[in-house]
């Protein structure tokens, strides 16, 4: 599979972006970020705001999100992806955003931060959702690709500053995805639920294996007692110890640690 754009079936019907849903979504997002030490002008809010109501109209005939109560999805789909912001170094050029679905976090990241974004996904009617979406809002420099994260690593191997990743698999897993994707100083950013302690520990062996060094991480409720989150950040400072990427399907079916 390949970049799009490509033909295209999806018809999106035209939403107005200075609708009163619109002015009140963009509002109750914005009145959650001082509480997170974010600060984003609201035309960018409002270009995130029409990006989940696309994905909601979309979703009705292709599964995207399993999150349909707008409220909640305010804060499921665009806080938790803007919450990645704090942990973007500022001279990142290229971002790579794995097992995007419909969009998250990537979308969202691209739109507040400027930083040329790639999204990629398996399933390819995600992406060719997402990339009509884009191109209705006039999103540019974002490209969607359908691949296997593995097939994908091959080609584009030590291309992207960062990588993101919500809650795709465990950590061990996603370290190894990451790892031939990132260029050497780059930046893994991954959000978790509430990780068990074996998971973590199992991640941060995966990581020293990898060449990554554990960087930082934050823990966050999330308003309206929507959930907790766990935000971590490796960044890499060495050649990975083996050889990467593996086999299509080994890091899930047999992880490094």
């Amino acid at each position: 599979m390949s970049d799009f754009p490509v033909a295209r079936a999806i018809e999106l019907d035209s939403i107005d972006p200075d609708s009163e849903l619109v002015d009140q979504l963009v509002s109750k997002l914005s009145s959650y970020l001082p509480a997170f030490g974010l600060s984003i002008d609201d035309d960018r809010l409002r270009l995130c705001v029409l990006h989940l109501l696309y994905v909601e109209q979309v979703n009705h005939y292709i599964n995207l999100t399993r999150i349909t109560n707008l409220d909640e999805a305010l804060v499921l789909h665009i806080l938790d992806s803007l919450l990645f912001l704090s942990f973007i170094p500022e001279d990142s050029n290229h971002l790579l955003d794995m097992g995007s679905g419909p969009g998250y976090p990537g979308l969202p990241l691209h739109v507040c931060s400027g930083i040329s974004t790639t999204l990629l996904d398996s399933v390819s009617k995600k992406m060719n959702a997402v990339s009509t979406i884009a191109d209705t809002l006039g999103v540019s420099d974002l490209t969607c690709v359908s691949d296997r994260l593995e097939t994908y690593a091959k080609n584009k191997a030590g291309q992207f500053d960062i990588v993101t990743a919500r809650a795709l698999a465990s950590l061990p897993v996603l370290i190894e995805y990451a790892r031939p994707l990132l260029k050497m100083g780059g930046t893994l950013i991954v959000s978790k639920g509430v990780p068990d302690e074996s998971e973590i520990s199992s991640g941060l062996k995966a990581a020293q294996l990898c060449g990554f060094k554990f960087a930082d991480k934050q823990e966050v409720d999330l308003p309206d007692n929507l959930g907790h989150r766990v935000i971590f950040s490796f960044k890499v400072v060495s050649s990975s110890k083996l050889k990467l990427p593996r086999q299509n399907g080994l890091a899930r079916k047999n992880p490094l640690a």
